[in-house]
Formats: structure tokens, sequence, C-alpha cells
């Protein structure tokens, strides 16, 4: 078991080892930090103000602040979407050639479908009008394509600690210290959606 990986180039004349690095660590930062923000934070707390909105002012604030924050994250995803097209083209590797960078397009064709979905939502009724069939059909499409966009981010984000951990030689000890610290996280946006929002479901 070692603490640090690297790649390295041996001279066969020589004998003689030299690390190398690899290109675009910066740029492939960047794509992970954007991505988290996107999916590990702003996500999660636009799906909380819909969840929790008991806990909100009156008047709607909690789809302002829905909407509010799944635009932001949108802004991000795509940046960080463009981030990865434009480094793996720099450095001359196949699009979409591994099960992270799929899942990322089929992501982005996800969050499209869910943000015009969003546009051309059927109006909700008045109160004490019934619902129309197809705004129920549309509430539980837009319920189970967010809940799926929402395991696939978690689960993308994960993946991109390790490959990023591998192609970068990052000490083992610091990947698993980050990686500790994502799950947290992610533990604690998930038991806010589930408990909370189970708390005030079932309270009603």
């Amino acid at each position: 078991y070692h603490a640090s990986r690297s790649a390295f180039v041996l001279n066969l004349s020589s004998g003689a080892a030299q690390e190398v690095t690899a290109p675009n660590k910066g740029l492939w930062l960047a794509h992970g930090v954007i991505l988290f923000l996107a999916w590990g934070v702003f996500v999660p707390f636009a799906v909380q103000a819909s969840l929790l909105r008991k806990l909100l002012p009156e008047g709607g604030i909690w789809f302002q602040i829905h909407r509010g924050l799944n635009t932001i994250s949108l802004a991000l995803f795509i940046a960080g979407f463009a981030i990865s097209v434009a480094t793996t083209n720099k450095e001359e590797q196949p699009h979409f050639s591994n099960p992270h960078r799929r899942m990322g397009l089929a992501m982005f064709i996800m969050a499209i479908l869910q943000v015009i979905g969003g546009i051309v939502r059927p109006h909700n009724p008045l109160e004490g009008e019934k619902k129309k069939p197809v705004r129920v059909g549309w509430e539980v499409g837009h319920r189970v394509l967010g809940v799926s966009l929402l395991a696939c981010g978690f689960w993308q984000m994960y993946e991109g600690i390790l490959l990023y951990g591998v192609k970068y030689s990052t000490d083992e000890s610091d990947e698993e210290a980050i990686t500790i610290a994502y799950w947290v996280w992610i533990s604690v946006m998930i038991a806010v959606m589930v408990l909370g929002g189970a708390f005030f479901k079932f309270r009603n």
C-alpha cells in the first residue's frame, strides 16, 4: 500500500526515472469545483426550498428560491460541461469515452429537458380546484427526473474525485479525506431532503 502515486518515465539507458505531471490540472480542478457547486450545493438547496416550503414565508417565496437556485446551477453546469469539452479537445482525447463522460452528456440532456419542462409546465389550479391529469403527470415526471438527476450528480462527483486522483497522482490520504468530507456533506443534504420532506408531508 502506497501513500502517494505518480506516473514516471524510465530511461532504459541510464536507469533514471523522471516523474511525469499530467497537463491541465487547473482546468480539471475548476471543472470539479464548479460542478460540485452546481450539484452538491445549489441543486440540493433548490430541492430543499420546495420540500421545506412550509418554513418559508407565504406568497410563493419558495418557488422564487427554487427557480433562482436551479437557474444558477444550470449556468454552472453549462460552464463545467464546456470546460470538460474544451479541455478534452485540448488533450486530443476522444469525447464521451468512459462512463463518467457519457453520464455527463446524459445529465446535460436530462437537465435541459428538465428546464424546458419547467418552462412549459401546466398551470397549477387555483385553491379549491382539482388538479388536471396533465398537471399530475407533469409533477410526477418533474420529480422523477429531478431525483434521477440528483442521484446521477452525486455519483458523478464521487467518480470525478477518483478520476482526478488517478490522473494527477494525488496523495491517497488527501483523496480519502476529500472523499469522506464529500460524503458527509452529501449525507447531510440527503438527510435534510428526505427527513424534512417526510416530516412535512406526513404532518399534513
